[in-house]
């Protein structure tokens, strides 16, 4: 099965929540998480994120899995398999176990307007009283996001540094 895999991190008045969704190659909705994270900086809780999809992924025997991720800095960590750093060390080691467990795994950047489905199960897990929740259904309010995304909907982005001709 091929599955795809964001997470997202959000930061409301100091805490932190991450959210993420698999989605298998069709692009439908196979599940989801939502963690209540606490307080931390956004690097942390993005890497606390992926970790717990990929743990999702790995209890659904995923083979296949395309993670997309916002967090720019984050991929390029990911990329890099001489980067080190003490305070998220024991996260990355999680990381590297759980993408060994998997056969095949791709790593890519996608834009934050592009993730509106793991934002807004990261914002659930703002609000919700358990540290962590799996969806098998998605949650109501993501419903529309989802539909957007089935019918190729798409937001513009501006990006600095392009020239435009008129």
């Amino acid at each position: 099965m091929e599955t795809e895999k964001s997470c997202l991190f959000f930061q409301q008045e100091g805490a932190a929540a991450g959210g993420g969704l698999i989605r298998d190659e069709g692009g439908n909705w196979v599940a989801g998480f939502s963690r209540k994270i606490g307080r931390t900086n956004s690097f942390v809780a993005e890497i606390w994120a992926l970790r717990d999809g990929l743990q999702l992924c790995q209890q659904m025997n995923a083979r296949a899995v395309m993670i997309e991720l916002d967090a720019k800095s984050l991929v390029d960590v990911l990329n890099n398999s001489s980067y080190y750093n003490a305070v998220i060390s024991p996260l990355l080691d999680d990381y590297k176990f759980l993408i060994s467990q998997i056969p095949q795994v791709r790593v890519r950047h996608t834009y934050r307007e592009a993730n509106k489905c793991a934002d807004c199960l990261a914002n659930l897990g703002l609000s919700q009283s358990l540290d962590y929740i799996v969806h098998s259904n998605p949650p109501l309010e993501l419903i529309p996001l989802i539909e957007a995304d089935s019918l190729g909907s798409f937001c513009n982005r501006l990006c600095p540094g392009l020239v435009s001709f008129f």
